[in-house]
C-alpha cells in the first residue's frame, strides 16, 4: 500500500469523524455511575430498545410528533454505529423541536385554560418558540421572564381603545404576559418563580408554618415582597367583552414605590399583606427598597452559585424524558425529599453550567445515555424498590401530544383545515381545553405515568376525535391507503403511521384474516347526520334569527348548531356573564363539530373498507399508541 493510499484513507477517516454525531463527554460519566448503581442494587437492566421504538420514543420526546413512516423504515435499515446520536441531533435542529418545547413551557407557565382578556397567549407562545429555535440560554430565558417590562401585545388598539402609541414596537414585550398572569395574585407569582425555576415549593408557607419544613410564613412574605414594586397599568381601557374581540393592551413596569393600597386594592387584592414587608431572597439577603427588585431576584435565581437553578432544570428534563427525576416530584427540592443518585444530578448540573445553560446540549446528553436507550420492560424488583432507570418507563402522552398524534396518524390536518375553513389551530386549542376539562386533568399538569382514566378511555373509544378521523373519508389517510389492493402493504402502512413499526408476522397474518373475513356492512354513508352540513350550515337557525331583543341568552345558546349561529349570537351578548357562557359554548362547539361531521358523513361502504376502519380505530386505542415507551 503506497503513501498516497494511506493518506487518502486517513483523510476519509478524519472527515468521517468530523461528520459523526456528537455524544457529549458527560454521557460517559453518567453511564458509568448508573451501571455501578445497577450492580450495587443487584438490578439486571433491560436490553437495548430496538431501532423502531427508539426513533418513535425520541421523536415524541424531542418534537411531540410521531416519526414519519418513511423515516422509520430508513432508520431501521441504516447500519451506521452513531445513527441514534445523529437522529437526536437532527430532531434538536428541527422546527418541530422549537414548537414542542414552546408548547410545553407555555403550558407550565400559563396553564392550558387561562384565557384572560389582558393576556396575549399567541404573542407569548411565539416568543417562547423564538427562544427555543435560537437555542437561547436557559438563564437568559428565565431572566427575561422575571424582569420583562413593556406592552403585553403587539395587536393594534381595540375598537375605541385610543390612539396607537408611536413607540409601540419598541415597547412590545411578549414575556411580560407571564407576570401579568399573576398580577392579580401576588403570592402565586412568588410561588411560581420558586417552583418553576428553582424546583422549590414554598406555597404551603403562605398560610402556615410547618414543623418539619424549612420555609416559614416570614420567608414566604419576604420573598413575595420582592414583587410589590411592579404592577401593570392600562394603555387601553378594557371595553366590554374584550375576550371576544381581542386582547387589550397593558403596560408592565417597575415603579419607584409600592402601589397605594387604597387605590389598587380592588384589583390587586393580595398586595396589602406584603407592601410593608421587607423584601428578602430565599436563603439570601434583604433587598434594598429602591431600584428594581425583580432584577435582583433574576440575578440571584440565575446565579452560578445558586444551589437550585441548574439542578432544577436538569432534574425536570431528566424526569420529563425518563419518567422520574432524581428528585421526585421534579419541583420539590427540600431536605425531607432527598435526591436519588445526587452525584449524577450534580454532575449533569455542573456540565449544564459549563455549557452556558444550553438546553439542546442538556437534552442531547440525556437522550444519549444508556438509561434512555433501554427497552421499556418490567423489571424484577422488590416492593417499593427504585429501578435506578434500568428500564425506560411507560409514559402516557400529554393531551397536546395525544391530539397531535391522532391527527398525524390519520393524516387529518388538511381535511380539518378544509372543513373548518383553515381554522385548525382554533380546533386544536378548543379540543385540548375540552379534553383537559373532561379528563379532570390539572390545568398545568405534566403526565408521567400511563394513568388511564375512565373519561379519557371513553373519549378515545367513543369520542368524535378518533371515531371521526379513522373513518374512510375522502382527503383523509384511510381513503388513500385502501385504494391499494395489497392488504399486507396497507396493514404495514397503518402500523407505521400509528405504532411507528412494522407488524410482526403473527400480527400481519391475524389482520389479513380479519380483513378478509366475511361481514355485513353495518351502516351506509350519510345515515343519522347529527350535525348541520352543506348550505344549511351557513344559515342562522330560526330560534336565533327570530329571537326577541330581550331573549334569555342562556336559552339562545341551546339553539346554536352552526358557526353561523355563533356569529349571530355574538351580537346578542349583553354583559360579561353572557360572554363567559358564549366562550364556553363556542369552545365546545369548535372542539367537537368538525369531528362530529366526520363521524356522520363518509365512511366505508364495503366489508373491506369497514374492516380497515375497525382496524384503524383499534390501533389508535391501543396502549402502544397511547403511550411513549
Amino acid at each position: 500500500m503506497n503513501c498516497r493510499t494511506l493518506f487518502g484513507m486517513a483523510l476519509l477517516l478524519t472527515v468521517a469523524d468530523t461528520c459523526r454525531a456528537e455524544t457529549p463527554a458527560i454521557v460517559t460519566t453518567v453511564d458509568r455511575q448508573l451501571r455501578a448503581a445497577w450492580r450495587e442494587q443487584g438490578i439486571t437492566p433491560a436490553p437495548q430498545v430496538d431501532d423502531e421504538r427508539f426513533l418513535r420514543r425520541v421523536t415524541l420526546d424531542l418534537t411531540g410528533r410521531l416519526p414519519k413512516p418513511d423515516d422509520v423504515v430508513k432508520f431501521a435499515a441504516e447500519t451506521s454505529s452513531d445513527k441514534r446520536a445523529a437522529a437526536i441531533d437532527r430532531l434538536l435542529a428541527s422546527p418541530e423541536y422549537a414548537e414542542h418545547w414552546a408548547t410545553y413551557w407555555d403550558t407550565l407557565l400559563m396553564g392550558r385554560l387561562t384565557r384572560e382578556g389582558f393576556l396575549d397567549r399567541q404573542a407569548f407562545k411565539q416568543w417562547l418558540r423564538e427562544q427555543f429555535a435560537a437555542n437561547a440560554p436557559w438563564d437568559a430565558i428565565v431572566r427575561e421572564l422575571i424582569t420583562a417590562e413593556g406592552y403585553n401585545t403587539n395587536k393594534r388598539p381595540l375598537r375605541g381603545g385610543g390612539p396607537d402609541p408611536k413607540d409601540f414596537d419598541e415597547r412590545f414585550s411578549p414575556a411580560s404576559n407571564w407576570f401579568l398572569r399573576y398580577s392579580r395574585a401576588l403570592p402565586d407569582m412568588a410561588s411560581a418563580t420558586s417552583k418553576l425555576f428553582l424546583g422549590v415549593q414554598i406555597q404551603c408557607a403562605q398560610c402556615h408554618d410547618h414543623k418539619t419544613e424549612k420555609w416559614k410564613q416570614d420567608d414566604f412574605k419576604q420573598f413575595a415582597a420582592c414583587f410589590t414594586k411592579t404592577w401593570p397599568t392600562y394603555v387601553e381601557k378594557p371595553a366590554m367583552l374584550t375576550t371576544m374581540v381581542g386582547v387589550f393592551r397593558m403596560e408592565l413596569k417597575d415603579r419607584l414605590i409600592v402601589p397605594p393600597v387604597d387605590k389598587y386594592e380592588q384589583v390587586f387584592g393580595s398586595y396589602k399583606d406584603y407592601v410593608d414587608v421587607t423584601p428578602k431572597l430565599l436563603d439570601g439577603p434583604e433587598l434594598r427598597t429602591w431600584g428594581s427588585r425583580r432584577k435582583l431576584v433574576a440575578d440571584w435565581v440565575t446565579a452560578a452559585d445558586n444551589p437550585w437553578f441548574a439542578q432544577a432544570i436538569v432534574n425536570r428534563m431528566w424526569g420529563k424524558l425518563l419518567g422520574r427525576g432524581f428528585v421526585d416530584p421534579v419541583d420539590d427540592f427540600r431536605p425531607g425529599n432527598p435526591a436519588t443518585m445526587p452525584a449524577v444530578l450534580e454532575a449533569l448540573a455542573g456540565d449544564f453550567r459549563d455549557h452556558k445553560y444550553d438546553l439542546r446540549h442538556l437534552l442531547r446528553t440525556i437522550c444519549n445515555t444508556e438509561a434512555y436507550g433501554r427497552a421499556s420492560v418490567e423489571l424484577e424488583l422488590g416492593a417499593g424498590k427504585h429501578d435506578y432507570w434500568a428500564a425506560y418507563p411507560l409514559k402516557a402522552l400529554d393531551v397536546e401530544e395525544l391530539f397531535d398524534a391522532v391527527v398525524q396518524a390519520t393524516e387529518a390536518r388538511a381535511g380539518l383545515d378544509k372543513i373548518a375553513t383553515n381554522q385548525f389551530e382554533l380546533i386544536r386549542g378548543s379540543f385540548i381545553q375540552e379534553l383537559v376539562v373532561q379528563m379532570g386533568t390539572d390545568d398545568m399538569a405534566e403526565v408521567s405515568e400511563p394513568e388511564e382514566t375512565i373519561p379519557r378511555s371513553l373519549m378515545m373509544l367513543n369520542g368524535a376525535l378518533v371515531c371521526g378521523t379513522s373513518r374512510l373519508t375522502p382527503g383523509f389517510g384511510l381513503a388513500t391507503l385502501t385504494k391499494n389492493s395489497d392488504d399486507a402493504a396497507v396493514i404495514e402502512q397503518l402500523y407505521l403511521r400509528t405504532l411507528s413499526r412494522q407488524p410482526t408476522s403473527a400480527e400481519l397474518a391475524r389482520w389479513i384474516s380479519f380483513i378478509e373475513r366475511g361481514r355485513k356492512v353495518v351502516r351506509t354513508p350519510g345515515e343519522k347526520l347529527d350535525v348541520v352540513v352543506g348550505a344549511d350550515a351557513k344559515k342562522v337557525s330560526p330560534g336565533i334569527a327570530n329571537a326577541a331583543d330581550d331573549a334569555d341568552f342562556t336559552e339562545l345558546l341551546k339553539h346554536a348548531r352552526t358557526a353561523a349561529d355563533y356569529m349571530a349570537l355574538r351580537g346578542k351578548m349583553q354583559n360579561n356573564a353572557d360572554a363567559a357562557l358564549y366562550a364556553k359554548a363556542f369552545r365546545a362547539y369548535a372542539a367537537d363539530a368538525p369531528f362530529q361531521f366526520l363521524a356522520s358523513v363518509g365512511g366505508g361502504s364495503t366489508p373491506r373498507e369497514q374492516a380497515y376502519e375497525d382496524m384503524y380505530w383499534a390501533l389508535l386505542n391501543s396502549s402502544e399508541f397511547l403511550s411513549n415507551h
